[in-house]
């Protein structure tokens, strides 16, 4: 008997041990409170972005970007940078919803139109659509309908001349334009230059406590390099195993993962 449960025991403690199985994840990512409002565009066409807020809705209830001075920093930034290089001359000018089922206030006009009528709407509202007039009711509850009327005047002037317009007095946010620059130079590099854009990108988004992100971009990019190579990116794999450096068990790996806030999209199994 006694032998028995020497056997059992040692089949208890040696034959049937189970561990979790373990990941690697990084330090957390930072809170950003603007991150509840701007995202990020995950396939460049910030025109099809536009369209799908008008029929979707927003993604929050956009409380940041609804105040005054963050709505003047986050034109000044997008100013900054360049706002034709998010929508062109061409896309500004282009009829919306022609591939879309209809919408009453926007079938078939283009940004510019949409502009005009919402600048002209602020002061003169007859003949014009329903939805004009709420918009600017929506902007005086914001308390923000002089600022709004100031960035579509600017917009409008903007995408009429081939010049910089005139500068506007208001600050930019250096760290909303670092997250929004890189997507640009993404979208415009070849394939001969992305990979180093990439790199850099990644060690912004560390830099600015985005570790989450960061470790998402690489694992992304490195998942498109298996696809198409069958092989890993040995440079890529590099700045994983820098950032993957704290074993858990792999929920919180995954958690750690999801809880990212700017680049969010994960396109592989993990480790």
């Amino acid at each position: 008997m006694k032998k028995l449960l020497a056997i059992i025991l040692v089949g208890l403690l040696f034959g049937c041990k189970s561990e979790k199985e373990t990941c690697k994840k990084g330090l957390p990512e930072k809170h950003y409170d603007f991150l509840t409002d701007i995202k990020r565009q995950a396939n460049f066409d910030y025109l099809e972005a536009i369209v799908d807020f008008r029929q979707f809705g927003a993604y929050s209830k956009n409380n940041w970007i609804r105040k005054p001075e963050n709505l003047k920093r986050v034109y000044a930034t997008f100013k900054q940078i360049g706002l034709k290089r998010f929508i062109s001359k061409e896309e500004f000018n282009k009829p919306l919803f022609t591939d879309h089922w209809t919408e009453t206030s926007w079938a078939n006009k283009s940004l510019n139109q949409i502009t005009n009528n919402l600048i002209k709407s602020y002061s003169d509202t007859n003949g014009i659509d329903k939805y004009y007039i709420e918009f600017w009711n929506r902007r005086k509850a914001d308390n923000n309908e002089s600022i709004v009327l100031q960035i579509l005047t600017d917009i409008k002037k903007t995408y009429e001349s081939d010049i910089n317009t005139e500068k506007l007095n208001w600050n930019s946010d250096s760290t909303i334009k670092g997250l929004l620059e890189f997507e640009i130079v993404l979208k415009e590099s070849d394939s001969l230059t992305s990979k180093k854009k990439l790199i850099d990108y990644h060690e912004y988004l560390k830099s600015i406590g985005l570790h989450s992100s960061a470790n998402n971009l690489i694992r992304y990019e490195n998942e498109l390099v298996i696809g198409k190579f069958e092989r890993q990116d040995d440079d890529f794999v590099e700045l994983i195993n820098l950032i993957e450096t704290d074993s858990v068990n792999c929920e919180k790996y995954w958690n750690w993962r999801q809880n990212a806030e700017w680049f969010t999209e994960i396109y592989d199994y993990g480790p």
